[in-house]
């Protein structure tokens, strides 16, 4: 980190210079992570899209890479997803983004064949392999192997739902269903992103979890991630809650476009941490954009159903020093731990970055809600940066929080089914962080 870049993080991948959004292609191939991601290599702020590139053997320590993906005549290279077949051969898939005679977007989706080691990549002759059937959102392939039915499935957006097909060689695709056109969240924009996976719980109940991108009325406003529980049968996803039951991924106003792995024997997840509400003004020099820390995902049985746990990689959590209430850091990059009781009837408030004001504070009246925020005074001219809301959530406790923060970015998490991520600018990165308990609860009751 350089003087004129204090709010570069430490443990949170960052590209060396230029602009990053969606993460793409996360895959593990042998014992090496690889994360390819929404890059434009030439300009801070959201442009052509390429994609970048960087690996890693532990998920700390990031090797960046040259740009993997490029823009051609079919457009430049939106979200994706990554393959090993088995014959071993790795393929990308993404899609390919222009605008049209009359000025429209059009979206195509493209095959890449690349080599084991992905430093050569190489279209598919027949691109575009799915043709857009005149949807103005229609991206984000998600690609992954079906077992039971001995077919690839492709999860696309198609505006306010997810699309589902299916191919024996991923060259030549089947419309199988759609879902989610009235099921979950709906903003103004298009959901986008999407991913789908088998997850199991301790004592062995699996489902399938469906997770996709909105960008647009998230729970702060603006971005966020929601996922979905339910079964899928190699043509249809059906959702086991109600539809306007809606179930997120991240609280946080920093948490978007969430991918797993392919090839991985456990489900990690990295997303994009920011909103499209402020993504171009964050205040940084070289660089801008940054991927969250990857984390583990489980179901766990909660009282309202089957939901999503999710806990920062062992290894990755392993990197941060720890420090504990009234303490000042050695850096800007630690880890809180604390515990919070909701039987204990108190208000709990988390400061950092020595300031006056929490940025979290929970407190048990009813079922629980959360209060979140940012530093009003530290953010400058940011367009809808700051914020302040309240969430409603159910808790049970004792409770354990881990509030993992790297120059000024916040993961907090509540028990590891309830996670906050926010991007935060503070004149202080290191400074002195507390936990404090209050029977009054006013932090919650000044809400305006």
């Amino acid at each position: 980190m350089t003087s004129d870049e204090p709010f570069r993080p430490r443990l949170h991948f960052t590209a060396k210079a230029g602009w990053i959004n969606d993460p793409n292609g996360l895959i593990k191939i042998d014992d090496e992570w690889h994360l390819f991601y929404q890059h434009e290599p030439h300009s801070t702020v959201h442009g052509p899209m390429h994609w970048g590139h960087a690996s890693s053997h532990d998920l700390v320590h990031w090797n960046e890479h040259p740009v993997a993906l490029y823009p051609d005549a079919l457009g430049t290279c939106f979200s994706g997803s990554a393959v090993e077949t088995q014959s071993g051969d790795i393929k990308l898939l993404y899609t390919a983004h222009r605008t049209d005679d009359q000025g429209q977007d059009l979206q195509v989706q493209c095959l890449v064949h690349a080599d084991r080691q992905l430093t050569s990549f190489e279209r598919e002759s027949s691109n575009p392999i799915v043709t857009n059937p005149g949807l103005a959102a229609f991206r984000d392939p998600k690609v992954f192997w079906h077992g039971p039915t001995r077919r690839w499935i492709m999860v696309l957006t198609h505006g306010q739902s997810v699309g589902i097909r299916s191919s024996s060689d991923l060259v030549d695709w089947r419309f199988e269903s759609e879902f989610g056109a009235s099921e979950g969240r709906h903003g103004e924009g298009p959901w986008e992103c999407p991913d789908l996976f088998q997850l199991r719980t301790t004592n062995g109940v699996s489902r399938w979890v469906l997770m996709v991108g909105i960008g647009t009325d998230g729970p702060g406003g603006g971005s966020g991630t929601q996922y979905f529980v339910g079964e899928f049968d190699g043509r249809r996803f059906i959702n086991e809650n109600a539809p306007d039951v809606v179930l997120w991924a991240d609280l946080g106003r920093d948490y978007y476009a969430a991918q797993s792995f392919s090839g991985a024997s456990e489900t990690v997840t990295i997303a994009w941490v920011s909103n499209w509400q402020y993504a171009n003004q964050t205040p940084t020099r070289e660089f801008r954009g940054v991927m969250s820390l990857p984390r583990e995902l489980t179901l766990v049985r909660m009282q309202e159903g089957l939901r999503l746990r999710q806990r920062i990689a062992p290894t990755v959590a392993a990197a941060f020093e720890i420090v504990r209430s009234g303490e000042n850091p050695t850096s800007g990059t630690y880890c809180l731990l604390t515990q919070y009781d909701p039987g204990a009837t108190k208000v709990m408030s988390v400061t950092l970055f020595d300031e006056p004001t929490p940025i979290v504070t929970i407190t048990p009246l009813g079922e629980g809600k959360v209060r979140i925020r940012t530093l009003r005074e530290s953010v400058g001219q940011i367009s809808q940066f700051a914020h302040d809301y309240a969430v409603d959530v159910v808790l049970s406790g004792p409770i354990n929080i881990e509030i993992f923060v790297d120059n000024g970015i916040v993961e907090f998490g509540v028990g590891g089914v309830l996670w906050l991520t926010n991007l935060h600018f503070p004149p202080k990165p290191a400074g002195r962080v507390e936990v404090t308990f209050d029977d009054e609860g006013s932090p919650y009751r000044a809400i305006a």
